[in-house]
């Protein structure tokens, strides 16, 4: 079903009441609505007696070739449908005045409605004043926002003019905090921070949001953390524990509880025994070993002695 506007169609009509006009055939010199109407389609009409008269939009049927009066829109019954009484009218295809548009004495012209164009529209000046809505593309040379231009190039999300509303320190944010996935982290390009800077993600820097997690290859520089959890191997060119630095390699082991951590004391030499006294590991040597659990030189050979004699037999 289309709109049909169609130049020279005009019928005869006996019709009587306000029902459908049945179309009575061409009038010399005009042609039928079937001529150029498909079955469905609608037309705007004018019916008159030469007093009376009806203008509408009506709805052609090829069988029957009827004409419905689908809209009355202007009558000389008050703009209502015409009752019509017996005798002959014609019927023809008009253009209604409150269909069509006219420019004012300004040149201007106002439509109420919606306009759709099958092909392209040229515009030299375009202001709208309000929402557009754009299923296609919008192309432009410039583009103003508040009477300032934007100049911005999406691609993912790159912002070029820091000046507008959408700019490098307005980005929309969203709140994601639960989700169990690897988010880039996002830099400004290069190394200055101000100016127009281009945002980008590169390497493999993420945080995992669920866990709280910031996951990269390597870090660099000092690193204060309250609690440090490390998978892999941690390097580092010096080593401080509560402040003091740690210059040399050890190996712990179980046995030592965290509060009560062994340390070795300033008396350390080579060849040395080890004694632990409380949290202090001290070296002792050979004599202060034999003191230090009541023995001398003198008995220690009469023991081996004795146990060599007792070996022997």
């Amino acid at each position: 079903m289309a709109l049909v506007i169609s130049d020279r169609v005009k019928e005869t009509t006996t019709t009587t009441g306000t029902g459908t006009y049945t179309l009575g055939g061409a009038v010399a010199g005009f042609e039928t609505f079937t001529t150029n109407l498909s079955n469905s389609d609608t037309t705007y009409y004018c019916c008159t007696d030469g007093t009376d008269f009806e203008v509408g939009l009506g709805t052609f049927t090829s069988s029957g070739t009827t004409l419905a009066r689908t809209t009355v829109i202007s009558s000389s019954n008050s703009n209502n449908a015409v009752s019509w009484s017996s005798g002959t009218r014609t019927l023809f295809c008009t253009l209604p005045a409150t269909k069509t548009i006219v420019l004012d004495a300004s040149g201007n012209a106002s439509v109420g409605g919606t306009v759709t164009a099958t092909g392209t529209s040229v515009f030299t000046n375009l202001d709208i004043s309000g929402d557009v809505d754009i299923d296609g593309t919008l192309e432009a040379d410039a583009v103003t926002v508040n009477g300032t231009a934007l100049n911005t190039v999406i691609a993912g999300v790159t912002v070029t003019n820091a000046t507008n509303a959408v700019n490098a320190t307005h980005v929309s944010v969203a709140d994601n905090e639960d989700a169990n996935e690897e988010n880039l982290i996002t830099f400004i390009e290069d190394a200055s921070a101000t100016g127009n800077v281009g945002l980008e993600s590169d390497g493999n820097l993420s945080y995992n949001p669920s866990t709280g997690t910031v996951s990269a290859t390597i870090f660099k520089g000092n690193i204060d953390a309250v609690d440090g959890d490390f998978d892999g191997t941690l390097e580092a060119d010096a080593i401080t524990l509560n402040g003091t630095a740690i210059t040399a390699t050890a190996t712990l082991s179980t046995g030592i509880s965290n509060t009560n951590v062994a340390q070795f004391g300033s008396g350390v030499a080579d060849d040395d025994f080890l004694r632990v006294n409380g949290t202090t590991i001290e070296g002792r040597s050979a004599s202060e070993v034999l003191s230090d659990i009541g023995a001398t030189t003198a008995t220690l050979a009469a023991n081996e002695a004795t146990a060599l004699a007792i070996a022997l037999g």
